[in-house]
């Protein structure tokens, strides 16, 4: 049958094989190897099994996983070391058991001071650690409290409840008066950007640099210096860094603007009683006034800001060589026909978005609210946490009354779990940073539990020895501290220990500087490092670590404007 069936209109039989005209045709590789044109079933993207040798544990050496393993353990220890030390404290505060421990008043001032200093040194390494720094804090705070509560027995003695309910009272009212200043503060400056007032500001740094990389530095740093002295340091920082995601595509110079930018913002803080926080904390408890501070620490503050702007140019250039130098081997590996690819515009037409009267008002309204709040106090002796509440509910109702919308304005498909959408004021103030407001709060809390227990007291009397009484070598030991510590504290701490000293000493003058410009050291000294530290995704050591000029650069301008601003307010007292 088969010779019949060939003998058909010409039916010759042909292979079955899938892809091929005949078995013959097919090569040995061709079997062996997956075509490059049809991509095989292997390739499909799934994520691979590692089998045998793929296993990624393989790739570490020995020396990586032992590393790896000991800062694991470390990480778990610190953990460990520290909650179990707040947990074991409130179980003695809980039990009033030993009676030793809750008597005696020595023992009660190592215990607390203890407990704080584990504390802050959770706060410290936050990121390496991974626990929030503000759960850390209102913890810490709970637990100081609870332990200083049980020695005054309030449930057994009248005069121990009433001395306990004063020191409460104390501390609420300083805590409350810096938390109802910096909430509206908040609201006010993500007002301006919710509804993009900034966008003036961008498009002004665009016509300034002119395609030209080498003045984008400096007009940051400028920028943020004055900018930061209005807003605080965090707002201006982020502003900053928005800024450069723009103009500057280049990671590693957009890192070293950034950290350019933490420098400036800290230093232009110091000035202003509403740009740094710990400054504003001087203005509100009268430790400093406006117009002297503004007087006599803008200058240090221009120098600590302005000049380590020198040494991070040279390291901008030495990077910009380098990355030339890397363009030229590749260019030498591709062989002479290779053509450098044009660079691309910084700033694209499309990208460019149109300034309107919408946000030339956000932003004029923004500014002349925040800056009614000083006038306010200097002209009628409002507190300035009723003057920034004014200052909010004022651009509330002009930008209802105007019918202004922001940006990104919720929908209703966005709200349907929250009720009808938000708009406005309201919108923006869902972006306000509460964690931060709440690590504020259990810091200004744990110091008052400090003062209350008389730890402050002897801290002061230890510190003054130290110091030999100098203003100039108690800055500078607060301004080392910053780097480390959280500036918030140190300067709650040094308003508790030194309360006697008179309104606007030199003293307070060279704490608002050192604590506002020190925290400049290390990337965890200051809010505005950190920001950087998570928005660029630096790294701890990045910040110190562009080389030693860098941090020398900055101790030299801070340790010079320290040393300025002595001097003029020596002479300024004396007068």
């Amino acid at each position: 049958m088969s010779d019949d069936w060939s003998k058909v209109d010409g039916y010759s039989p042909q292979p079955t094989a899938i892809g091929a005209g005949s078995l013959e045709d097919l090569e040995l590789e061709d079997l062996e190897r997956p075509s490059a044109a049809k991509p095989s079933t292997f390739d499909s993207g799934l994520p691979r099994i590692p089998m045998g040798g793929d296993d990624p544990r393989e790739v570490q050496s020995p020396a990586e996983r032992i590393i790896s393993r000991a800062a694991y353990t470390a990480r778990s220890l610190v953990r460990l070391l520290g909650i179990g030390l707040m947990v074991t404290v409130l179980v003695i505060a809980v039990m009033n058991w030993p009676p030793w421990v809750i008597e005696s008043s020595d023992t009660r001032v190592q215990v607390m001071s203890v407990l704080f200093a584990a504390g802050l040194f959770i706060v410290a390494v936050e990121d390496i650690v991974g626990i929030n720094k503000s759960a850390m804090m209102m913890v810490l705070a709970s637990v100081m409290w609870t332990f200083l509560a049980v020695g005054y027995h309030p449930n057994n003695s009248k005069a121990g409840y009433m001395q306990l309910h004063e020191e409460l009272n104390r501390g609420l009212q300083e805590v409350g008066s810096v938390l109802l200043f910096l909430l509206p503060a908040m609201g006010v400056v993500e007002s301006i950007d919710h509804f993009d007032g900034f966008a003036l500001v961008n498009m002004a740094i665009r016509r300034a640099i002119e395609g030209r990389k080498e003045r984008l530095m400096p007009i940051i740093c400028i920028l943020t210096f004055f900018l930061s002295s209005i807003i605080d340091n965090l707002t201006s920082t982020i502003v900053a860094i928005k800024i450069l995601r723009r103009l500057a595509p280049d990671k590693e110079y957009r890192q070293l603007c950034g950290g350019m930018s933490v420098i400036a913002a800290n230093a232009g803080g110091a000035w202003s009683p509403i740009g740094d926080v710990t400054t504003t904390m001087l203005w509100i408890q009268d430790r400093i006034s406006a117009v002297k501070t503004v007087l006599w620490l803008f200058i240090p503050s221009l120098v600590a800001g302005v000049l380590p702007l020198w040494f991070l140019r040279c390291i901008a250039r030495r990077l910009d060589l380098e990355s030339e130098s890397q363009r030229h081997k590749a260019k030498d590996k591709k062989g002479p026909g290779w053509e450098k690819e044009p660079l691309k515009d910084d700033i694209d037409e499309e990208e460019r978005e149109p300034i309107t009267r919408k946000k030339v008002v956000a932003l004029i309204l923004g500014v002349f609210c925040i800056l009614m709040v000083p006038g306010l106090k200097m002209g009628c002796g409002l507190p300035p946490y009723l003057g920034m509440l004014l200052a909010l509910g004022l651009m509330w109702l002009l930008t209802d009354v105007l019918h202004m919308q922001g940006t990104e304005e919720e929908t209703e498909e966005d709200c349907e779990d929250h009720g009808p959408p938000q708009h406005g004021v309201v919108s923006a103030m869902k972006k306000v940073d509460l964690a931060g407001l709440l690590f504020f709060t259990g810091v200004l809390l744990a110091i008052g539990a400090l003062d209350a227990a008389g730890v402050l007291t002897q801290y002061a009397t230890w510190i003054n020895e130290l110091c030999k009484h100098s203003a100039v070598r108690l800055s500078l030991l607060l301004g080392l501290s910053s780097a480390i510590v959280d500036n918030v504290p140190l300067v709650e701490a040094s308003i508790d220990m030194f309360r006697e000293t008179p309104t606007d000493d030199p003293l307070w003058q060279l704490v608002a500087l050192s604590a506002g410009t020190g925290g400049s050291i290390l990337a965890i000294g200051s809010i505005a490092g950190v920001t950087l530290m998570s928005m660029e995704h630096v790294g701890f050591l990045w910040h110190p670590g562009r080389g030693t000029s860098g941090m020398w650069a900055f101790g030299r301008a801070w340790a010079t404007s320290a040393a300025w601003a002595c001097i003029n307010c020596s002479a300024w007292s004396s007068a």
